[in-house]
């Protein structure tokens, strides 16, 4: 949760921004890696909603309506894998939980609304040089990894 509100899945893009599908986990075979039923059914299941954040409970439900008896471990293993292979991208999003999205060929951002939950993306041109005025008045130093900027989306601030 955030405040009161459940974080939302979806997220929206910036409206002049798309991006490829990304890879499969065929990549998994190249790498020496079995590429499992249960594996396949964990990344349809993210692939299939590639605008989304999905928790590994939310995961583990899309599985089992096709695989009703998948071990929650498998997936909670599988989610791993896929996140160490670069296939998948971890984030917290807040609400205490990990919620996972298909990785893309470039990093994004997450803007997370407090009041709604809902979800937007930004990339590191939106941020200006706010990596280096953080430097400048801390001397800490951000790492290239995503941000999650949490606060008020145009909807929840309008009266």
């Amino acid at each position: 949760m955030i405040g009161d509100s459940p974080v939302s899945a979806e997220h929206r893009h910036h409206r002049d921004h798309a991006h490829d599908p990304p890879a499969g986990p065929e990549r998994l075979r190249g790498r020496g890696r079995r590429l499992t039923q249960q594996r396949t059914l964990i990344w349809e299941a993210l692939a299939a909603r590639p605008d989304a954040h999905l928790s590994t409970d939310e995961v583990l439900s899309q599985v089992q309506q096709r695989l009703p008896h998948v071990n929650p471990s498998t997936v909670y293993r599988t989610l791993d894998l896929l996140v160490e292979e670069g296939l998948v991208r971890r984030s917290d999003l807040g609400a205490g939980r990990s919620f996972y999205e298909p990785a893309q060929e470039h990093s994004h951002h997450h803007l997370v609304c407090e009041r709604c939950g809902r979800v937007a993306h930004v990339h590191d041109d939106a941020l200006g040089t706010l990596r280096d005025a953080v430097e400048r008045e801390s001397g800490f130093r951000v790492g290239d990894g995503e941000l999650a900027l949490f606060g008020l989306c145009a909807d929840c601030r309008r009266p």
